[in-house]
């Protein structure tokens, strides 16, 4: 039997789209946030170091033909020191913000997981509408001794008229049926009732997770001053991914 420690569930959250698109709006403005604030920490390192090598090069070029050796290793190890000391400086003076910043972007990635972890698939999307509604409730008992034939019906009908309350009664009814006695998939009907809108809504739970993982690689870049290719081309990968399954379209169940 699969276990779970409920101490790792997280109370008090709002599981449907809406919060969903609210954690993928404010994952992206921090991000933003995030990401224009080490792209001038960033240009402030750069241009310091230019104007550092600018004067290494001028010290090098009033240093006599026989003292130009040795000043040239002297110059570019004073400037090199100089950028890497404002480096160091830029890293600490930005330290608490950045970190408010990444505190909060974990935050909502937690939830979004959260959230993901309860609609892991279009079938467990369906089988939340109207928990606790008597409709609901109605359909399962008129449903529970259906054959087959009824069954079909009644999942055509929930597809073509757009009733999801119907729909999750469905759901509910095939899955507690022995597999042998299921006429059709839970799955599939599921998948076509709901499929487009889970879509969606996990394309935006995985870009909130996303934009919390691509701003640490981002902050580790910029203390470490160097860049991770391979970790960078997985996140981009990963984000063309999420936003083609999150689409451009608004929708709700």
């Amino acid at each position: 039997m699969a276990t779970i420690d409920f101490n790792t569930v997280p109370s008090g959250v709002t599981l449907n789209e809406e919060r969903a698109q609210y954690l993928s709006d404010r994952a992206t403005e921090t991000a933003t946030a995030f990401t224009r604030k080490l792209e001038k920490l960033q240009a402030a390192v750069a241009e310091a170091r230019d104007r550092y090598s600018s004067e290494a090069d001028e010290l090098i070029r009033t240093a006599s033909s026989e003292d130009r050796a040795t000043a040239r290793a002297l110059a570019k190890k004073s400037a090199a020191n100089k950028a890497a000391n404002l480096h160091r400086q830029l890293i600490a003076s930005s330290e608490a913000d950045r970190a408010a910043m990444l505190k909060g972007l974990k935050a909502y990635a937690d939830e979004a997981a959260a959230i993901q972890a309860v609609y892991t698939s279009p079938a467990s999307m369906l089988g939340r509408v109207a928990l606790g509604d008597p409709k609901r409730t109605q359909y399962q008992l008129q449903l529970e001794g259906a054959g087959p034939v009824e069954l079909e019906n009644a999942a055509r009908s929930a597809i073509m008229t757009g009733d999801l309350v119907l729909g999750a009664a469905i759901v509910t009814v095939i899955d507690r049926r022995p597999r042998e006695r299921r006429p059709f998939t839970v799955q599939a009907f599921a998948e076509r009732v709901v499929g487009e809108v889970w879509k969606r809504l996990n394309g935006k739970l995985e870009g909130v997770q996303l934009a919390h993982k691509s701003a640490v690689a981002a902050d580790r870049e910029f203390v470490r001053g160097k860049a991770d290719p391979i970790t960078n081309l997985s996140l981009a990968i990963a984000g063309q991914a999420i936003a083609q399954a999150a689409g451009d379209d608004d929708g709700e169940v």
